[in-house]
């Protein structure tokens, strides 16, 4: 039986008297490559503020191969984070940058670069580690911050919106390689994205609509199940 790394269950939550989560449940399992696709508003990045304990859990349980959220340390050592906005330093190097994660992770500079090498030249960033991160274009910057959250060889990956703001072959680049890391290294990946396009027919999705998850299996099977074409008029035709 698959195992489940992350598990969301009946999660409600609310900023003030503002509902933004509303009985949320979804599971990703080992493995897998999971997409949490919504519209601006929808509650994605509330899920991921939830997961990564930006903000307190309240109603609900959340648990992170197999340990419950609450438990910090033990939930959070199983995770790799690419947070939406940029958080390189960008007066350090690539390989500072790098340095300084693994430091918090308690490796030593030899311990980190040996953590990722292969990973180093998957990205092609080798020629990149002595540069001023300030010096990279966009694309490299997130390669870089992918990288980074590799280090602790995570069970689980959280991409919130990895893609915006760059260009379509910068995009699909990281997409591929995001992907490739779940065939190679059997991590788990939580993709949160508005962007259609960055969804295959095989890819499971949730879809999400004002804080409720309105339809969760292949994209192939919404089709089907639907009737319709493609995925975003099968989002429309769910969420009118």
């Amino acid at each position: 039986m698959d195992k489940n790394i992350l598990e969301f269950k009946n999660v409600n939550f609310s900023y003030g008297k503002k509902e933004v989560l509303n009985n949320v449940s979804f599971s990703i399992k080992q493995g897998s490559f999971f997409v949490l696709l919504g519209l601006n508003g929808a509650g994605k990045s509330t899920i991921f503020s939830l997961i990564t304990r930006l903000l307190k859990l309240e109603d609900g349980a959340i648990s992170i191969n197999g340990f419950d959220i609450k438990n910090y340390g033990k939930a959070l050592k199983d995770i790799g984070i690419v947070f939406q906005e940029p958080t390189l330093d960008l007066d350090l190097t690539v390989k500072q940058n790098l340095y300084y994660y693994g430091a918090l992770k308690g490796l030593n500079f030899k311990q980190t670069i040996e953590s990722v090498k292969d990973e180093i030249i998957k990205l092609e960033l080798q020629e990149h580690l002595d540069i001023p991160a300030r010096r990279l274009n966009g694309g490299h910057r997130r390669r870089v911050e992918i990288l980074r959250a590799l280090i602790n060889k995570p069970k689980l990956l959280l991409l919130d919106e990895a893609t915006v703001g760059l260009d379509l072959k910068s995009r699909f680049d990281i997409l591929k390689y995001v992907k490739d890391l779940v065939k190679t290294q059997n991590i788990s990946v939580l993709w949160i994205t508005h962007l259609f396009d960055e969804v295959d027919e095989d890819d499971f999705v949730a879809l999400i609509k004002k804080g409720q998850i309105v339809e969760q299996t292949t994209v192939k099977n919404l089709l089907v199940k639907h009737n319709q074409n493609n995925l975003v008029d099968t989002f429309n035709y769910l969420t009118r």
